[in-house]
């Protein structure tokens, strides 16, 4: 074996060791008097998994204080030897934490570790959303009535719907704000909340009751206005649909979720 390929054999084992999977790299470290080799391997090991848990810590700081210190360290330690860090930039490394939360015991015994790992990666993902152009009211005056039936909409990349069954929009805002977090409480019919980001550059959400989350998770599959109008009936008369379907349309303009209009 060339030097080069030893070289890249020894930053692979390197790497092994540090991921702690299967290595051998400490037959080919020195031992000095005061440290092992292994020692002197651990410091970097230690160290990586220090910088793995600063960014979960970052990006799951509610979490992290609905569970405190001893807790949330469990939660890391399981994160880490289940989801070995493979991409280069940290801000994606915690992806994976709600399906840790959901999948895994003892934490999936407690569904809202879960839902608030959820909201946060969700206002973390709206705020790295690329920017888009923002549909005005005045496109839609501009519309000629025949284009209704085939219009569909295209919204901002931050848009997202949250599918909740407990209060936990509620925890996390308490804890966001320092504040003693409410009793947990199920909900006898699911909770939809949406969340954006406006031109502001700040992160918004709200409730969605029944109808407007089949009219908005309809819209954003990119399904046409018709099929939205239709969805509708199932929750108002015929007098009403049409008025209710403008209004969740203009309220989504209103509010700069849409990025685009095409029929």
């Amino acid at each position: 074996m060339g030097g080069l390929d030893q070289l890249r054999q020894l930053q692979q084992d390197f790497m092994h060791y540090v991921l702690g999977e299967q290595s051998e790299i400490v037959t080919q470290i020195e031992s000095t008097p005061v440290l092992s080799a292994k020692d002197r391997l651990d410091i970097y090991a230690t160290a990586y998994k220090l910088r793995l848990k600063e960014a979960i810590s970052t990006d799951y700081e509610v979490l992290h204080l609905y569970l405190g210190d001893e807790q949330f360290d469990n939660v890391m330690e399981d994160y880490i030897a289940h989801y070995p860090s493979r991409i280069t930039n940290l801000r994606y490394y915690s992806i994976n934490m709600t399906a840790l939360l959901k999948t895994r015991s003892p934490f999936n015994q407690h569904p809202v570790l879960a839902e608030l790992a959820t909201i946060e990666s969700s206002f973390a993902n709206s705020f790295d959303s690329h920017d888009r152009t923002v549909v005005a009211l005045d496109e839609l005056a501009a519309m000629a009535p025949e284009a209704w039936a085939t219009l569909r909409l295209a919204f901002q990349s931050s848009v997202q719907i949250l599918p909740l069954a407990f209060n936990s929009f509620e925890v996390w805002r308490a804890l966001s704000k320092a504040q003693t977090p409410p009793t947990l409480e199920a909900s006898s019919e699911s909770l939809n909340w949406v969340l954006w980001r406006r031109a502001d550059l700040i992160s918004h959400y709200r409730p969605l009751d029944g109808a407007e989350n089949a009219a908005l998770s309809l819209a954003l599959q990119g399904e046409s206005f018709a099929v939205i109008f239709e969805a509708l009936l199932d929750f108002y008369s015929e007098e009403e649909t049409p008025m209710k379907a403008v209004s969740y349309l203009q309220s989504w303009i209103n509010e700069e979720m849409l990025s685009g209009l095409s029929y």
